[in-house]
């Protein structure tokens, strides 16, 4: 269903689907290695992005649900941080996606993921809510997040942000 189509009430709860009670379903991408649970198949982007460091490619793997968005980044930086400094990295990245949306930053911390850095940060614009978490593995930058209206927290992002996992990555 989507956002306009209002459940039928004749039906009890548990029997009507919804976008809340969604099959959620884990899909792996050994060529990205990564796995992340969405509630539909994702659908995989490619863009060019520019960076302080030069033009990177960004796969992007993109869901809907409502009006609420889950989004995972993967772009491999190469030697351009193979020497740098992994906390200038993210600090850098968590910018870059922030500004990316005319947001301003909420609240943000440093994390680990296994032995991996990261930042997980909540961020706004005029009309949309980020949750975020992104992590530096080896010279490849992971980015998990999800936005949703303002005043409309998305119900699925704790869900969507715990589901992400590093896999075995295979050559394409």
């Amino acid at each position: 269903l989507d956002a306009q189509t209002p459940a039928t009430t004749s039906a009890p709860a548990s029997a009507a689907p919804s976008a809340q009670t969604q099959e959620w379903k884990s899909y792996s991408y050994p060529e990205d290695g990564f796995s992340a649970s969405y509630p539909t198949k994702p659908e995989v982007q490619k863009k060019d992005v520019p960076t302080a460091v030069g033009t990177f490619e960004l796969r992007a793997y993109l869901a809907q649900q409502g009006e609420a968005a889950m989004f995972v980044g993967v772009c491999d930086y190469g030697s351009a941080v193979a020497s740098r400094d992994s906390d200038t990295v993210l600090d850098g990245a968590q910018e870059g996606a922030i500004s990316n949306v005319s947001g301003h930053l909420i609240s943000g911390k440093r994390i680990t993921f296994g032995i991996y850095h990261g930042r997980e940060f909540e961020a706004e614009n005029d009309s949309m809510h980020f949750s975020a978490r992104i992590y530096l593995v080896g010279t490849t930058l992971y980015q998990t997040l999800t936005a949703a209206p303002l005043g409309q927290p998305f119900a699925g992002t704790t869900r969507f942000l715990d589901s992400f996992q590093l896999i075995a990555r295979v050559a394409k």
